[in-house]
């Protein structure tokens, strides 16, 4: 049985299509480890610099210890009684909590990659509820309660960000900032409280420089908190668990608030129940200073759609080859699939120096124009070759719009499939593929 070219050519380029998703599965792998790189070059100036930072605070945080008596028992001397101290701590939470923050960047290059740092001016407004001494009773029989020195006392994640001394005021007296480690909070700042005070209305105000990388972020331990952040930042993305209710964004920055209160927060509770950590894990209003766009994401969107570019080209040279009498030899569809492969490559390598817009056009420009000099040689017709460079380049815009509509991408992805088949089915549908066949 004689066997037909027509499906001795299918077969190749089906085979081709098998062999070339091998480098595009390593462009993929490629894209994951330069981005391992990138998130190491963002650690290693975290740990020279400082990391993600969240400030907590302040709050008052009052130590006591209680000490329970038992009586005696058989082993015990005559006329002693067991004692046992246990430490314990009571927490007060402002009145109101005024958060003022003003968030300078500055953008530090690891080798190639970018790394956005920043500095925020912080000043921390409220006042604490009027109260007396605490009175906590043992309950214990013959239990005495000693109470110890109040603090005031606030927390941020990395001590390494503070940029000066913090300058804390209390009812208008200036108090000294000092470091201390409490248990279940750790390393904290904060001041003891004058005696004078603890029966009064206690008006704050803190302030403090913080420098960090990448993100930063507030709990809202008062009553009722309000946060207010301007940034020279222009691409904010706002996560942790409240969204601002007032944002602006234009070209020099952004500007955020935020508001809520106790009975809309968990913070105090998840605080009273805290264990020691390094970070915060409660509730927070956040604020990521992200890239405006992440060129390992998108190169690695974009490779997701290479078996489909070579898929539609062998597609179109195979129609060509049915309809205008083309002859293209299958390492020639090799060697027009190995160039459609590299574009991706070298969309990753100048995306890391000219950023993803740029790095686009030129990679384009490349391929296209290799493309069509080699197809006007394989041709014998600069004429044909330059209508497939016309094509490549359509299709090229086509994922350029796909890439940057994230929201539309299967959309338009679907679409684009829809209109190849499309296309294929009318230009074949008065075909007879038993002559062409033979």
């Amino acid at each position: 049985m004689k066997k037909s070219p027509l499906l001795l050519k299918l077969g190749s380029v089906f085979l081709l299509l098998v062999v070339l998703w091998i480098p595009l599965s390593l462009v993929r792998d490629m894209v994951q480890e330069r981005t391992e790189y990138r998130n190491t070059a963002i650690h290693e100036v975290a740990r020279s610099n400082a990391g993600q930072q969240t400030v907590l605070g302040p709050f008052m945080y009052w130590p006591y210890s209680e000490t329970s008596r038992t009586p005696a028992t058989e082993s015990s001397h005559k006329g002693e009684s067991n004692s046992q101290v246990t430490s314990k701590r009571l927490f007060r939470f402002p009145q109101t909590l005024q958060v003022d923050a003003q968030l300078k960047t500055q953008v530090l290059k690891r080798g190639v990659f970018p790394v956005t740092v920043y500095q925020a001016a912080h000043q921390l407004k409220g006042q604490f509820h009027a109260q007396a001494l605490p009175r906590v009773s043992s309950q214990q029989r013959g239990g005495v309660v000693t109470m110890g020195r109040p603090l005031l006392i606030f927390q941020v994640t990395d001590l390494r960000g503070l940029s000066g001394a913090p300058t804390l005021q209390l009812g208008g007296q200036l108090l000294k900032v000092s470091s201390f480690s409490l248990p279940g909070l750790g390393q904290v700042l904060g001041a003891e409280l004058p005696e004078e005070a603890w029966p009064q209305a206690l008006p704050f105000e803190l302030r403090f420089d913080l420098d960090g990388t990448g993100s930063l972020s507030w709990v809202p331990l008062g009553d009722t908190s309000n946060v207010a952040l301007r940034a020279d930042w222009p691409h904010p993305r706002f996560g942790g668990d409240f969204l601002p209710r007032e944002r602006e964004i234009h070209g020099q920055g952004f500007s955020a608030r935020w508001s809520t209160t106790s009975l809309a927060s968990k913070a105090q509770q998840e605080l009273l129940a805290s264990e020691a950590q390094r970070a915060w894990q409660g509730e927070r209003m956040q604020v990521d200073l992200i890239e405006p766009l992440d060129i390992y994401q998108q190169t690695e969107r974009a490779s997701k759609y290479g078996l489909m570019f070579v898929l539609l080209t062998f597609v179109g040279f195979f129609l060509f080859e049915v309809l205008r009498q083309w002859r293209i030899h299958p390492l020639q569809y090799l060697m027009v699939g190995a160039a459609l492969t590299v574009f991706f490559l070298l969309l990753l390598s100048l995306a890391e120096l000219l950023g993803f817009a740029m790095a686009y056009v030129l990679a384009t420009a490349s391929c296209v124009g290799l493309l069509t000099v080699y197809l006007s040689a394989v041709l014998g017709s600069f004429r044909a070759s330059a209508g497939m460079g016309v094509l490549w380049v359509a299709l090229y815009g086509l994922l350029y719009g796909i890439l940057m509509s994230e929201d539309n991408a299967l959309l338009m992805g679907t679409l684009l499939l829809f209109a190849a088949l499309s296309v294929t089915m009318l230009i074949t549908r008065k075909l007879d593929w038993y002559k062409a066949g033979v």
